[in-house]
């Protein structure tokens, strides 16, 4: 009889400690997945163009779904309880194209992937996306994106340049610190795309202008 209350008081206190770490795991909430608006650009002249827009490198700890914060002593850490529905590159690539798309100044606009011949090629260089506390709270949402806009056709760099933006959150709250990065970027890929434009409308101007002094 002794062998089975003890039986039964360790088989009580087993299903006790399973019942106390499966309640741990039931009531953990899911993360919470944030993301990004596309830009709203100005309209302008339509251009003969088909870009291609891609990715092409991402700085250490941004390469994630998790949203990245910065701390002193360099440390790079995720927010809790939430993150991206994506990858931040392609969370990134996705938006600029849709930006881009919606402008009506491209005639059009693919990712990485893209199955079409494209004219020109704007790539990125991911080197900040994240909200740094390493000044305090509440933290400053960092946006530097490196921008390499190239001819397709002989791959020729036409332009290269960074744009870095700062906005700090209104709160030390993550849908605050969100909102500042959807702010950041959206002041970020505002200029990235009116510098763009321009780019690829001297480039095609020059292109005109070299065929009618080559021409009968």
């Amino acid at each position: 009889m002794k062998r089975l209350t003890a039986s039964a008081a360790t088989l009580g206190a087993c299903l006790l400690i399973g019942a106390c770490f499966g309640g741990v795991r039931d009531d953990m909430a899911a993360p919470v997945n944030y993301r990004i608006s596309a830009p709203k650009l100005a309209a302008g002249g339509a251009l003969a163009a088909d870009v291609l827009v891609a990715v092409a490198a991402t700085a250490p700890g941004l390469d994630s779904t998790g949203i990245a914060g910065r701390w002193p002593g360099s440390r790079i850490d995720y927010l809790a309880g939430a993150r991206w529905p994506v990858k931040t590159p392609a969370l990134i690539e996705s938006a600029l194209i849709e930006g881009l798309q919606d402008s009506g100044r491209l005639r059009s606009v693919q990712g990485d992937f893209g199955r079409f011949r494209t004219t020109h090629t704007l790539t990125l260089e991911v080197r900040r996306f994240e909200a740094d506390y390493t000044g305090g709270e509440p933290p400053v949402a960092q946006v530097a994106l490196a921008v390499t806009i190239g001819r397709q056709s002989d791959r020729r760099v036409l332009t290269a340049f960074t744009v870095a933006v700062e906005e700090r959150a209104s709160e030390n709250r993550v849908s605050a610190v969100v909102a500042a990065l959807d702010s950041a970027f959206a002041r970020a890929a505002t200029e990235i795309a009116g510098r763009s434009f321009d780019t690829i409308a001297a480039d095609l101007a020059a292109a005109q202008a070299s065929a009618a002094n080559i021409g009968p």
